[in-house]
């Protein structure tokens, strides 16, 4: 509760303020029950119906705890009038999560306790990217490695807890939470955090019903305190601001009026490039040999990727073919809507799609030589694959199709 010391001074005058310590967490006692998911956001219920019986609450919740609240606001909509999530950890694919958190590097973000927790990673996180983007990703231990990075542990669950409420965390799939938690949500997220990533706050933002995303610039896991001001201003304004109820505070994919009514761009191709950004309207955009390129907010009636890498971003590929081709190319993609007559054609590439529509007439994914597919709270609707998808494909063991 100590990250929350800043704010309840700003707080106060306007709001009733319940602040609580998760079992385990802070000065609580350890949960006699275990660290379940379920039974965290259990003691959350428990409260609320000890401090506001039967009243619809605000809710409010960071790393842990944001995971913790989303969860409590899909089981008990009836209780949950605001919902605000800071920084929520988890909510990505458990690989594709731990993947980010091995790639920190040593680096200040200016709050002491954040840094002694990023300055203990880099040597003993080394080389494991290798391990969980490579065959044996399904057989990482997640738990022991837990157990064995204390820093990590600590920044995402507080120094005394069980490794059991990590395992929670990541083991959870929040497809249906995102899709179906109507209660109005801001998204707060620090710019620079080395333990969630930003696009877990992008995807909130895109998958949820009614969500926006407020990024604060130059912070990192805890904004509350390394940008009080204007952590609090935020905050105030999703716990008070007026909200139109059923209309989205923002606009997504294809529901860009702006985007689809610009002209387009043509076909369009990238040679050897590094470090290449688009945008806007393209009939195919083309990368060859180009590596860091960037697409953001972009609608492309094909897209082919040769030996090249990218980031997409809030984007949709249409296509009455093949939408996405690749062949040896690796793609990160977050907020993307893919609609074609075979959705993706891979050849040796990699994939990390994050809050991704997939449609497809006939195959969603085709693989004419041996590919992977990191999908996170995404959904895939063709005749390979039918309903919600959160896992990697294809499993450990079963050859490409």
């Amino acid at each position: 509760m100590w990250n929350w010391a800043p704010t309840l001074a700003a707080l106060l005058p306007q709001f009733h303020v319940v602040a609580l310590d998760l079992p385990g967490f802070g000065s609580s006692p350890a949960a006699p029950g275990g660290y379940a998911f379920a039974t965290l956001a259990g003691v959350l219920a428990q409260v609320l119906d000890r401090t506001a019986p039967g009243q619809r609450v605000q809710v409010v919740g960071h790393s842990l705890g944001a995971a913790v609240s989303l969860h409590f606001a899909h089981a008990r909509p009836e209780r949950v009038g605001r919902l605000v999530l800071v920084d929520a950890a988890g909510i990505l694919l458990k690989n594709v999560f731990v993947r980010h958190v091995t790639g920190v590097r040593t680096r200040q973000v200016g709050f002491d306790p954040v840094d002694r927790v990023i300055r203990g990673l880099s040597e003993r996180l080394n080389g494991l990217q290798r391990v969980l983007f490579g065959d044996m990703d399904e057989r990482f231990d997640f738990s022991r490695w837990l157990a064995q990075n204390p820093g990590v542990r600590t920044a995402l669950l507080g120094r005394y807890t069980q490794v059991e409420a990590g395992l929670g965390l990541v083991e959870h799939d929040f497809t249906a939470a995102l899709r179906e938690t109507a209660a109005p949500t801001t998204v707060i997220w620090g710019a620079d955090d080395p333990i969630a990533p930003l696009r877990t706050g992008r995807l909130l933002a895109a998958r949820m019903p009614d969500a926006q995303l407020q990024v604060i610039a130059g912070a990192g896991h805890t904004p509350m305190l390394e940008r009080p001001q204007e952590f609090n201003r935020l905050l105030l304004a999703a716990l008070s601001a007026p909200r139109v109820p059923g209309v989205p505070p923002m606009p997504r994919g294809e529901g860009h009026a702006a985007l689809a009514a610009e002209a387009s761009q043509g076909d369009v191709t990238c040679r050897q490039q590094a470090q290449a950004r688009y945008s806007g309207r393209y009939e195919r955009l083309t990368l060859e040999h180009c590596s860091g390129v960037s697409i953001e907010g972009a609608r492309i009636g094909q897209l082919v990727m040769k030996s090249s890498s990218a980031t997409l971003d809030d984007s949709v590929i249409r296509s009455d073919d093949v939408a996405l081709v690749m062949e040896d190319s690796e793609l990160i993609a977050t907020g993307l809507q893919i609609n074609g007559r075979v959705g993706i054609r891979a050849s040796g590439s990699r994939l990390d799609l994050a809050g991704t529509s997939l449609r497809a007439r006939e195959a969603g994914l085709e693989m004419p030589t041996p590919s992977r597919l990191w999908l996170s709270v995404c959904d895939w609707q063709a005749i390979d694959h039918q309903g919600d998808a959160h896992f990697v494909w294809p499993p450990s063991g079963v050859p490409p199709r």
